[in-house]
């Protein structure tokens, strides 16, 4: 019995010795050796993450707990990469780092409308930290103002300012195709700032979708009304008051292109039947001085007080045609 006992007190005893020295390298490992350090700031952050998780039940204090804990955690990192070995051939990694994870947190916190600035922002944060080392590194003013003129430094910044204003131009691109979609149709094979790995084709014209929805609007209507209710709408649209284009625009997303186009019907009345032509008309800039339009035609049949609807397949203005109805030119 004595002897279980003295073997289970050294089991304790190791047990507590073992803890005390992992303790002890935890502490050397996380305590920093004086107050302007690395570890300071990372301490703190880890400190305010535990306490917006564990402490706090306000969605408000826990989100502005977890950004303080984040900057911290920044700083941390930005002056941890400052030091061997995060330092490559005399150059830091800490402007980088620090802008990478400036970055993530503008992409959580923007907006989605708004997150391309956390790509625009990051070569120019990663500047304003380059230049906050430098000045650090200086030993006095005059040497603080040559290092932010030195070769090395300028070509830092305007590389980095190059990636950003490639950034924005990237994004302003981007804007205008969105407002702009009819562009997508055109070949940019050769376009040194529009990347795009699909095939130009008609469909992605604003002028077909709307079309294409004009005709999915008829056919809807053919689909639930009789024949009557049918024919009262197309005399309408003959006499222009019912607009098929305006009803249509008030069903999809509508763009700053849809004002460039110039939508227009005419009905054809037959036995028994109507056509029905839409036409759609770019009247804003083009590649080259020619009519870019889109037409269809459509046959709209009472068979049985019920109306049926075919439609023909979308025709493009011939290329190179002007408005006049010469030829255009080859050249752009």
């Amino acid at each position: 019995m004595m002897k279980q006992f003295l073997d289970v007190t050294q089991q304790l005893t190791k047990l507590t010795n073992n803890l005390w020295e992992t303790n002890k390298k935890v502490q050397k490992a996380m305590v920093p050796p004086k107050v302007v350090h690395w570890k300071t700031p990372l301490l703190i952050s880890i400190f305010l993450a535990l306490l917006s998780v564990a402490a706090v039940t306000d969605l408000p204090t826990r989100t502005t707990i977890f950004d303080l804990s984040w900057l911290f955690f920044t700083i941390s990192m930005g002056s941890l990469t400052c030091q061997q070995p995060f330092v490559i051939y005399g150059i830091s990694l800490s402007p980088w780092v620090t802008s990478f994870l400036i970055g993530l947190w503008l992409l959580i916190r923007l907006p989605t409308d708004k997150k391309e600035i956390a790509w625009i922002a990051g070569p120019i944060i990663a500047i304003v930290v380059a230049a906050i080392i430098e000045i650090w590194k200086s030993e006095s003013k005059w040497e603080r103002v040559r290092s932010l003129f030195r070769p090395q430094f300028v070509i830092f910044t305007m590389s980095h300012l190059l990636i950003s204003c490639w950034f924005a131009f990237h994004f302003l691109i981007q804007g205008w195709l969105q407002q702009y979609p009819s562009v997508l149709s055109q070949d940019l094979r050769r376009s040194d700032y529009v990347v795009t790995f699909q095939q130009p084709t008609i469909n992605r014209s604003r002028g077909v979708v709307i079309l294409k929805e004009m005709e999915k609007y008829i056919k809807q209507e053919a689909r639930t009304k009789p024949w009557p209710q049918v024919e009262k709408m197309l005399i309408d649209i003959d006499n222009e008051q019912f607009f098929l284009r305006n009803k249509v625009l008030e069903k999809i997303v509508t763009t700053p292109e849809d004002a460039s186009w110039d939508v227009k019907t005419s009905i054809v009345q037959g036995e028994s039947r109507y056509q029905l032509d839409m036409q759609a008309t770019w009247l804003g800039l083009v590649f080259r001085p020619e009519i870019y339009s889109f037409s269809k035609s459509c046959e709209v049949i009472d068979i049985g007080n019920a109306a049926t609807v075919d439609c023909g397949p979308i025709k493009r203005s011939k290329p190179g045609q002007k408005k006049d109805g010469t030829p255009a030119d080859s050249q752009v």
